[in-house]
């Protein structure tokens, strides 16, 4: 049988990509356990690749924290572009948008943080947090747009920044880690608050103010 020359590199390719995922998997796991940021040994020993390993593989830890936030983006991006039926009742706009970020903090709001604090030094990864936040922005403004429609641009903009901020990865960390509040507390909690602050601003518009 002739030998093929291109399946011993393609076996070292595989096996170099599986390597990467699991190094990858590993930065996950380690900042989801409040290991933030993780050391290259703490990242070996969660991997399973050595030290040598990952400085072949990744460019420093720069390179390798940023093809994480690659990988955030791939597994969770379709939390951070949620549609929304403008034609639905309000209720259940409101009931998605507040599951959606649920389900993205829980799962990833650990290395959101990440990026915020490493953001301070880093303009690449501080791009990448502005447009989280941007996505966010446009999630509530899709939520909300059929209320803010009948509101003056300036209290549209008030409503739509508030909500944001007060469903925002910060507001889920303060709630779940100095406060104690499960998932189920704190979705419940947000889902009031937000019908509240739209039922206040729908019953209490007074026009722009001077």
């Amino acid at each position: 049988m002739p030998h093929d020359p291109a399946t011993p590199v393609d076996g070292r390719r595989a096996r170099r990509e599986r390597s990467r995922a699991a190094v990858i998997d590993a930065v996950f796991a380690l900042i989801d356990d409040g290991k933030v940021p993780p050391a290259v040994d703490q990242i070996a020993e969660r991997s399973g690749v050595s030290v040598s390993s990952i400085f072949r593989m990744f460019d420093g830890l720069d390179d390798m924290r940023s093809q994480a936030f690659v990988e955030f983006e791939a597994r969770y991006g379709h939390l951070l572009a949620v549609d929304f039926d403008e034609a639905a009742a309000v209720d259940d706009r409101i009931d998605r948008l507040v599951r959606s970020r649920i389900d993205l903090f829980a799962a990833a709001g650990s290395l959101m943080a990440l990026a915020r604090q490493r953001s301070l030094d880093h303009e690449p990864m501080a791009d990448r947090v502005s447009n989280q936040r941007m996505l966010l922005a446009e999630q509530t403004q899709q939520c909300l747009r059929a209320e803010t429609s009948r509101l003056t641009p300036t209290e549209a903009a008030n409503l739509v920044a508030l909500v944001d901020a007060a469903t925002s990865p910060e507001a889920f960390e303060v709630l779940r880690a100095s406060h104690g509040r499960t998932r189920r507390q704190i979705e419940r909690t947000w889902r009031r608050a937000v019908t509240a602050l739209v039922a206040a601003w729908s019953d209490g518009n007074q026009g722009d103010p001077a």
